[in-house]
């Protein structure tokens, strides 16, 4: 039970940091989208630094590829939110989680960002 909410509370608080530097970025850079506003987004969270940032999108794509369906063409800002919070989740020993990050993230990140 504490286990459960303690990986909520790591979830949302890497999805609400993600959100806030979305916030952030896209007001002083209106133009820019998909993939190159993620970077952005990371870099200024300072979830990933700016030399592992395009490591981390090539992993987070490949990693999409394995939990969706091919009727998907591109990398969604809730995926990227998602995979990064399973990605620090796993560098911090952690094997499986009790909760459904996808769901916890997925209900604060809305579908069109």
């Amino acid at each position: 039970m504490f286990l459960a909410i303690r990986e909520k509370r790591f979830a949302k608080r890497i999805a609400r940091r993600l959100l806030k530097s979305h916030s952030i970025v896209t007001a002083g850079n209106p133009d820019l989208t998909g993939k190159a506003l993620y970077k952005q987004i990371l870099v200024h969270s300072k979830d990933i630094g700016a030399s592992g940032v395009d490591q981390f999108m090539l992993e987070a794509e490949d990693s999409v590829d394995l939990w969706t369906t091919s009727s998907m063409k591109e990398l969604g800002f809730r995926h990227i939110v998602h995979f990064l919070v399973m990605s620090k989740y796993k560098a911090g020993g952690h094997v499986g989680a009790v909760v459904s990050f996808r769901e916890i993230v997925y209900s604060l990140i809305p579908s069109d960002l």
